[in-house]
């Protein structure tokens, strides 16, 4: 009969000395065949240091990508988006900058008046008095108003559809702008809600109420649109057009009332607090078409650019000067090329003053243009570009 093997005892040595077999210990990583398992260094379970370094580095690359995100994403700050941290503070040198050589104008431009009436008799300073205490009343109206509407406004936050394609078509910013674009949609569709429809100031403008209320009531519902390029899309070509035109309409009628009031006006002030009441008055109208208000560095672009209009307006006197006598040359060369013999001289200063006149009244009508197409640019929700 043949026993069965028994297992051979291990060697005798210190290191085995009093042990049996079943309490023999592995080195780490022998898999019991007599060797241990060969394993790469880069596949090597991950220490505390290496996972602390980890989450260091995809900490830094999340806060990177949150930037070019919000850079992808980001309105035009009142025209300094390419300036980033410096929007702010240029935008503030141009306010102080355009109110203070329109109060050094303003100022010179009283004095000479008040000097002049000095001089009058009269009744003719008390009527001079009077309407320079009207036109004062007048821009200070349109700035208080201004004031008011500005404050009960909530800020634009404009979303520009082409950065949020950008933001979508990177693959690692993917799940970004889906959050972008949630956010987005949510906040226009509560623009949508407190949008005052039948407001009475926007019947007086021609808003087209009725039509805007149905395209409202099918954009709060989400179910008939795909998704929210839909929506966007939807959003711009029939809520928000009628708005931009609106706008539109708004900024050629001051627009041709500046126009008219810097033409026919005798003096630089009254040219300088026209187009300020005019601009103050543009920029109320526009907050009230887009029911919304521009940021911190935008406001202050605009009233830099309202001021800056009327500096220039109450300093177009040399300006006239040239064209006058551009257009009395060209007059008294007409008449006697024709033959006319009446006295060329008069009838050519008379036509060239007005001509002056009416050239610095279309300058003044193109500044306020530019100010109502630059401030509706500022304004509206939503940006194609």
């Amino acid at each position: 009969r043949r026993e069965p093997d028994r297992p051979t005892p291990p060697p005798a040595g210190p290191a085995h000395a009093g042990r049996s077999p079943s309490e023999l210990e592995l080195r780490p990583g022998d898999p019991g065949l007599g060797r241990p398992e060969h394993v790469p260094v880069s596949v090597a379970a991950l220490t505390d240091a290496d996972r602390r370094a980890l989450r260091l580095a995809d900490d830094a690359q999340a806060v990177r990508d949150l930037a070019e995100a919000e850079e992808l994403l980001a309105a035009d700050p009142g025209g300094f988006r390419w300036l980033g941290w410096l929007a702010g503070p240029l935008a503030g040198a141009v306010l102080v900058g355009g109110a203070g050589l329109l109060g050094l104008m303003l100022f010179a431009q009283a004095l000479s008046v008040l000097g002049n009436l000095a001089n009058q008799p009269p009744t003719v300073q008390y009527l001079g008095y009077a309407g320079l205490t009207v036109l004062g009343g007048m821009v200070l109206f349109a700035a208080g108003r201004l004031l008011l509407l500005y404050a009960r406004l909530q800020r634009n936050r404009q979303l520009r559809l082409a950065g949020l394609a950008d933001l979508h078509a990177r693959t690692r910013l993917r799940w970004l702008a889906h959050a972008k674009a949630a956010d987005a949609h949510a906040g226009l569709q509560a623009y949508l809600r407190a949008y005052p429809l039948d407001a009475k100031p926007l019947a007086k403008f021609g808003l087209p109420a009725d039509a805007l209320k149905k395209v409202r009531d099918d954009l709060l519902d989400s179910a008939k649109f795909a998704g929210t390029a839909d929506w966007f899309d939807r959003f711009r070509r029939d809520f928000q057009a009628p708005l931009d035109e609106l706008a539109e309409a708004r900024t050629k009628y001051w627009a041709n009332r500046a126009m008219l009031v810097t033409a026919v006006s005798p003096n630089g002030l009254i040219d300088a607090a026209g187009t300020v009441y005019f601009g103050f008055t543009l920029l109320a109208d526009l907050c009230r078409v887009y029911n919304l208000r521009a940021g911190r560095a935008g406001t202050a672009v605009l009233l830099g650019r309202v001021f800056v209009n009327a500096y220039l307006a109450g300093n177009l006197s040399d300006v006239e000067k040239l064209a006058e006598d551009q257009y009395d040359q060209l007059f008294e060369q007409g008449f006697q090329v024709v033959g006319v013999g009446v006295s060329t001289h008069v009838v050519g200063k008379f036509l060239g003053k007005v001509g002056a006149k009416a050239t610095s009244g279309y300058l003044n009508r193109l500044l306020l243009l530019r100010l109502g197409r630059y401030a509706a640019r500022l304004l509206r929700p939503v940006e194609a570009g």
